[in-house]
């Protein structure tokens, strides 16, 4: 588990990776491309590693983690908050706590992330944790941070 002022981050039960699912359909969320199959979306759900909770009303608010991305050939980190929380800060709060996890705890030397350059606030997010874009086009850039 880790904890932050707000947040604690961990491992989702199969009963809260249903929640996660159900708040990744939420179109105003913007989790799940149009041209997903449900086979797809319950495999992504599957993959979740880590949820990330309020402290404060225990609330599940959002998924964010770290996993080995076979595409990149390296680990990426990977996050999405309920619409009703954005604005707040927590995706900041949760990259930051889950990139210092991996440097610390899983002696990592690099993680990039994948972003939709038209969502300003998330490449903000990756921005203010410390990555710097190093590729990608189009729809989707790929950015880096390092030890």
């Amino acid at each position: 588990m880790i904890e932050t002022e707000r947040l604690l981050i961990r491992p989702p039960t199969d009963d809260e990776r249903g929640a996660i699912l159900a708040f990744w359909r939420v179109p105003a969320n913007e989790r799940v491309p149009p041209d997903v199959s449900e086979e797809q979306l319950r495999a992504w759900a599957e993959s979740v590693r880590w949820g990330v909770w309020e402290r404060e009303t225990e609330e599940l608010v959002g998924d964010c983690g770290l996993f080995f991305d076979e595409g990149h050939g390296e680990w990426e980190l990977a996050y999405g908050f309920r619409r009703d929380r954005w604005g707040r800060g927590y995706a900041t709060e949760a990259a930051r706590a889950c990139v210092r996890h991996g440097f610390d705890e899983l002696d990592l030397e690099k993680i990039v992330a994948d972003v939709d350059p038209a969502n300003v606030a998330s490449v903000r997010v990756l921005e203010k944790c410390g990555f710097e874009k190093i590729g990608g086009e189009g729809d989707k850039l790929v950015y880096a941070v390092t030890r």
